[in-house]
């Protein structure tokens, strides 16, 4: 089963969560922080905080989102009706405003796979 790959990084966190608050509204919002915490295999949302702050601030980090630990931390938390596969196709549907890579990532690579001019 694959997982949405995402970039780690506040803004993309930040989307998650509105994207969960918005197809879950019964769920807390500390709740979700701990859902989410868990879906990047973090033990607390107080145990990523820092992490993410401080690898988002020196590395670009693509880490895969769970959606199965996000429902089994739901369901520690008592929320028992929420059904998996509909929470991976939410996740799989969220545009997050940070990509894999940027510009500058992006070009190299493709300058890379460009072949040679013939003329050249």
């Amino acid at each position: 089963m694959l997982n949405a790959s995402v970039r780690f990084s506040p803004s993309n966190v930040a989307t998650l969560k509105k994207a969960l608050r918005s197809g879950y509204p019964h769920i807390r919002s500390s709740h979700l922080d701990e859902a989410i915490a868990a879906s990047f295999g973090f033990n607390s949302h107080a145990a990523m905080r820092p992490v993410l702050h401080d690898v988002s601030t020196y590395a670009r980090l693509v880490v895969n989102t769970n959606h199965l630990l996000l429902v089994l931390r739901l369901e520690e938390l008592g929320y028992r009706d929420i059904a998996p596969e509909e929470l991976r196709r939410l996740i799989w549907k969220i545009e997050f405003p940070q990509g894999w890579h940027d510009g500058a990532v992006e070009k190299a690579i493709q300058q890379r796979r460009r072949p040679a001019a013939a003329n050249a």
